[in-house]
């Protein structure tokens, strides 16, 4: 059951509604829009966006890709990257002129001084904040400067915060607008809808045409039944999802522990081992000692001997 099991029982009698079953707003319901503009100003100080409702974050994505960009643009992923954004990018054609930006190797942040010197040409840049697959939180000043690098190049700036509640200790997630920003947000995380499949943009009103023809010609609407069940669980708020973090805290914490137990074990003072991120979402990077030459052989190892799942750090460009 999604984790607001009363909103559940709702949509369940909705189904019987005549209106479920038809065509819906392109961009979503106009009352869930609105609900979802006030969430974006009080919460995460995004004002001034238009809002359009999609199936899932990833849906989302590829909105945003086809919108901003053709086949020849450069466009930029910060390794290590989400993969689906990757894979996005070679289903429209753009991979052939991915810019790969590396990260500074202690905080996993993008490497400020690498980004500057490439950016320059590139048509669109991705961020996840929280990181998908580290964990890293984006402090608001870094963010900002990243924008503004953004800004003076001409390259508009997609930051995914599908994690957007998923911060740990005293870390904070922000979020930026401007004409050269898009946000994406999403319902399968905090509020236990992966299945229904709700996300949803935060983009400049110039970017609507755009936006809409992509949006017609992939899911004509967002289905309604689901963007019902939204609409109620955005009743919950923001703390009715962080009252629910205790566990996953707590778990975050004994595989951190364990992780640096066991490379500490393995591992000598030189030899490159250790842990990176894990300050929000629900991963982490564990960087192996150097004389693991493929990670993919350890992964199956821990899946076959241990039954114990990860994946591999190159999947996502990253140092594991």
């Amino acid at each position: 059951r999604p984790s607001c099991g009363k909103s559940q029982d709702k949509a369940a009698k909705m189904v019987a509604d005549p209106q479920t079953s038809a065509y819906g707003a392109d961009d979503g319901l106009p009352e869930l829009r609105q609900r979802l503009r006030h969430k974006l100003a009080v919460e995460n100080n995004v004002r001034d966006v238009q809002v359009m409702v999609t199936a899932g974050a990833n849906q989302a994505y590829m909105n945003v890709a086809l919108a901003l960009a053709e086949p020849g643009d450069r466009v930029g992923l910060v390794a290590p990257y989400y993969f689906n954004h990757l894979m996005a990018l070679q289903m429209t054609g753009l991979a052939d002129t991915l810019v790969p930006c590396p990260s500074e190797p202690h905080s996993m942040l993008p490497d400020l001084a690498a980004l500057e010197a490439v950016i320059p040409g590139m048509k669109m840049l991705t961020l996840c904040n929280p990181c998908n697959p580290t964990g890293v939180v984006y402090p608001k000043d870094f963010l900002q400067r990243v924008s503004d690098l953004c800004a003076r190049a001409g390259c508009w700036l997609v930051v995914d915060n599908t994690y957007e509640y998923f911060v740990y200790g005293e870390h904070e997630h922000d979020a930026l607008s401007g004409d050269h920003v898009v946000n994406i947000f999403s319902f399968s995380k905090a509020y236990g809808m992966m299945g229904w499949r709700v996300g949803y943009l935060a983009y400049p009103p110039a970017l609507e045409p755009s936006l809409m023809k992509v949006q017609d010609t992939i899911p004509i609407c967002p289905p309604i039944i689901s963007q019902r069940l939204a609409l109620e669980t955005l009743a919950f708020g923001r703390e009715w999802v962080l009252s629910h973090f205790e566990t996953l805290g707590k778990n975050r914490g004994a595989v951190v522990a364990a992780l640096q137990e066991g490379l500490q074990t393995a591992s000598t003072p030189d030899n490159g081992a250790r842990v990176y991120g894990g300050q929000g979402a629900i991963y982490l990077l564990a960087k192996l000692p150097h004389h693991f030459q493929d990670d993919a052989v350890l992964v199956e190892r821990l899946a076959k001997e241990h039954g114990v799942v990860v994946i591999p750090g190159a999947a996502t460009r990253g140092r594991s």
